[in-house]
């Protein structure tokens, strides 16, 4: 893919596929890297790509220890794609489920310990200011479990910006159009309000709860009535279903999830820095290597199974520059991180470009010159693909259970009609 060697398939589902990858750098030194395919069923679709250039956008000019990197977004031919830091670990939904699995709960140190470091890395997200020091408002929209990653060596990293609302996006959501998870969602956000920073306080309050007593705060039959819940209910304590937090857990939590925006934590980070304050009080013995140690044990297969399919490649054969298909490789978003050279982090005008060069291609007209650069990028040969590249299953399971198919509504668009008898159409 452009400069990048795909290893094999991590994960498969929504409106994307992830690989681990490998890439060198202008150094010369070799990367580990993730690449985010967008699904060939929306590479047609300009709004899906400006969904990826947004992401890219926004994410490219945060850096910070709990936000995954982006380093590029590319395209070859019509397949586009976004290069990422790679963390080796697992989602808190992921967690969560194998503890629900074993019959057991994600100890309550961790769980704060996971949520607060990405509320950190979202608090620096909505701090980003523009060159005139005005408030870029980045609202990620979509703080959620599936959304935490977890590493094996303990660092928690908050990805997918995908949906994030900014003042430089470019993708327009229509009224009346809700994005993200509706388990997660503040009260605002299910209305279709217009959102600040509280919206994403309130989603991390309910993370949180999910993650201590594995299972959601709001309970309803359907989409409807949970967007009802949201707004109305008022959920049991945490203490009343799980071990290990006590009142003031509880409050912290109660907090977050307040109905009105005024009466939440101000910013992330207070709502962060009271994590911190209350797991150091109750567990003083706790550090980072406990959250390794655990990752690592209750997912020791699929840790097991990734080294040995990543020692299954020769790299040493992935150095080559050879041009093997010749497909056109255009680098539309680059923050220098591998070229050594950084481009432009906001090149609307040439984004633009390509869009409507792609809109004229596919239309049968003549379309101008998109300044290609050679591609070194190679697929598997026929004769050495591994028998489960193709294998969906085989492919969720390298990440748990992910992405698999459930019940929790894992929806990134719907339509939401104010009136609550009118039932939301979420696809």
């Amino acid at each position: 893919m452009g400069p990048y060697r795909l290893l094999y398939r991590v994960s498969s589902g929504g409106m994307a596929e992830i690989y681990r990858a490998v890439v060198t750098g202008a150094d010369g030194v070799e990367h580990q890297v993730a690449i985010k395919r967008l699904l060939p069923a929306y590479t047609a679709d300009d709004q899906f790509v400006v969904m990826l250039v947004d992401e890219a956008r926004i994410t490219s000019l945060l850096e910070h220890p709990n936000i995954a990197r982006i380093y590029e977004f590319g395209v070859v031919e019509d397949e586009y794609f976004l290069a990422m830091e790679f963390i080796d670990g697992a989602d808190l939904r992921s967690t969560v489920l194998r503890c629900r699995e074993r019959d057991t709960s994600l100890p309550p140190d961790i769980a704060t310990y996971a949520v607060e470091q990405a509320l950190r890395g979202l608090h620096h997200a909505h701090e980003q200011r523009d060159e005139n020091g005005g408030s870029l408002e980045i609202i990620h929209r979509d703080f959620s479990p599936s959304n935490i990653l977890i590493g094996y060596t303990g660092q928690v990293k908050l990805i997918d910006f995908g949906i994030a609302k900014a003042k430089m996006s470019r993708a327009i959501t229509r009224h009346g159009v809700i994005k993200g998870k509706l388990k997660y969602m503040s009260p605002e956000q299910t209305l279709g309000k217009r959102l600040d920073r509280r919206s994403d306080v309130f989603a991390a309050g309910a993370v949180l709860y999910s993650a201590v007593t594995s299972h959601s705060p709001f309970h309803a039959p359907d989409d409807a009535a949970l967007m009802v819940a949201v707004r109305e209910q008022q959920p049991d304590p945490p203490s009343q279903a799980a071990d290990g937090v006590d009142a003031a857990f509880d409050a912290l939590v109660d907090r977050a999830i307040q109905k009105r925006p005024a009466d939440r934590f101000e910013s992330a980070r207070e709502f962060a820095d009271a994590l911190a304050e209350w797991r150091v009080r109750n567990y003083p013995d706790f550090d980072t290597a406990r959250v390794a140690h655990f990752q690592s044990r209750v997912f020791a297969r699929e840790r097991i199974e990734s080294s040995e399919l990543y020692r299954e490649y020769d790299l040493t054969e992935l150095h080559s520059t050879e041009d093997t298909d010749g497909r056109q490789y255009t680098r539309l978003v680059d923050v220098g991180h591998f070229t050594g050279t950084r481009e432009i982090v906001d090149p609307v005008g040439e984004i633009d470009a390509w869009l409507e060069t792609r809109r004229r291609r596919t239309d049968g007209g003549a379309a101008p010159d998109s300044k290609p650069v050679k591609s070194d990028d190679a697929f598997w040969s026929s004769d050495s693909r591994p028998e489960w590249v193709e294998d969906t299953q085989r492919a969720l399971e390298m990440e748990a259970i992910r992405l698999a198919p459930t019940s929790e509504n894992e929806v990134d668009t719907g339509v939401f009609e104010r009136e609550e008898t009118t039932n939301p159409q979420i696809g």
